[in-house]
């Protein structure tokens, strides 16, 4: 085991406690991660080795937490209550909002996606950046690691807000992610291969018939030793990201679907808090740190026209994700819209 991994453990260690030390609040743990990363890595003072075994942990890093992010979406917004209601529930139901998460996270994502491809063709219009849609593609992405490391860190994730930001935070993840694999398999010439992604929903699809009691009768077969519930999300991870390079498209993608399909086996509170033992405390913050590591700000600095397009390409994502402002604002107030719309442009 190299230096290079002691002090990227060490650094993960350290990060959270420096941040409580000093009461910075308004800085994410995944945000100030990527900044030791970039102090630790190329830009900085260049410790931190990030091939080998390091490569292996910040890859199932973001495997590990967009699986997570597919556990913690709240699958009981996309139910409608049509049986009778009791008289309490009726006064609830009267005063609650009339758009639910899903509807505002629609139209908040799909004004963002609009804004997105206007900006792409204005880039190619002058000539700023040539291919409109890849362009379209960057643009309309939501990083959604970020966001739910946001939203967990915060405690939002079990209110009307939080699920709201989780879900649009996941259209602009999947969203992207099918387009650029439908994408690069166009332009690599394997354009015909590309409906064998849907492989992925159908094998997603079968694992959950599959294990669909699994976790009703999990007492009987649970050990200490075994940790049966544990080596069940793991084959469900692997099966998938296996497929999806499989396939052609990002592993992230198989993950992601992964983590709904052992969300809707109804895993205990237990499961779930092993496996946020495992990703938040093993994997993710190596993710976090070697991104950081691996940007080269004097190689991106060296370039003119660099120069140029980073502050363009900000300034982009910001006004791609202004339209979710509007969506948002269909449920919530103008606080929570607003922070909500700059949490998008992550």
């Amino acid at each position: 085991m190299s230096v290079s991994v002691l002090i990227v453990t060490f650094a993960a260690f350290i990060t959270p406690m420096v941040l409580q030390r000093f009461k910075i609040s308004v800085l994410p743990t995944a945000v100030a991660e990527v900044l030791v990363g970039i102090v630790l890595g190329k830009s900085g003072f260049d410790l931190v080795q990030t091939e080998g075994i390091l490569s292996f942990l910040s890859n199932y890093g973001v495997i590990f937490l967009l699986f997570l992010s597919g556990m913690e979406i709240d699958f009981s917004i996309f139910k409608k209550n049509n049986g009778p209601l009791t008289p309490l529930a009726r006064k609830k139901a009267a005063k609650a909002p009339s758009t639910s998460p899903v509807q505002v996270a629609a139209v908040a994502y799909g004004g963002s996606l609009l804004m997105a491809l206007a900006l792409a063709l204005l880039f190619k219009f002058f000539g700023l950046f040539s291919n409109f849609i890849l362009a379209a593609i960057l643009f309309s992405t939501v990083a959604l690691g970020v966001v739910i490391a946001v939203l967990k860190e915060n405690e939002l994730l079990n209110k009307p807000l939080g699920q709201t930001l989780l879900l649009i935070a996941v259209l602009g993840e999947v969203v992207p992610l099918l387009c650029l694999t439908v994408y690069s398999s166009f332009v690599s010439g394997k354009g015909e291969s590309a409906w064998l992604i849907f492989l992925l929903f159908i094998v997603g699809a079968l694992l959950f018939k599959r294990f669909r009691s699994f976790f009703t009768s999990l007492d009987k077969i649970n050990k200490s030793t075994t940790q049966i519930d544990i080596r069940l999300a793991l084959l469900v991870i692997t099966t998938l990201v296996v497929l999806a390079e499989s396939v052609g498209a990002e592993d992230i993608l198989g993950a992601f679907i992964a983590g709904i399909v052992i969300k809707l086996l109804q895993p205990a509170h237990s499961t779930q808090e092993k496996l946020d033992a495992i990703g938040y405390g093993v994997f993710i913050p190596f993710f976090f740190i070697l991104t950081g590591a691996k940007i080269n700000i004097p190689e991106l600095l060296a370039s003119p026209k660099t120069l140029i397009l980073i502050p363009l390409f900000f300034a982009a994502y910001v006004l791609a994700k202004a339209p979710a402002y509007l969506g948002l604002r269909q449920r919530f107030k103008r606080i929570n819209a607003l922070a909500g719309a700059m949490l998008s442009q992550t």
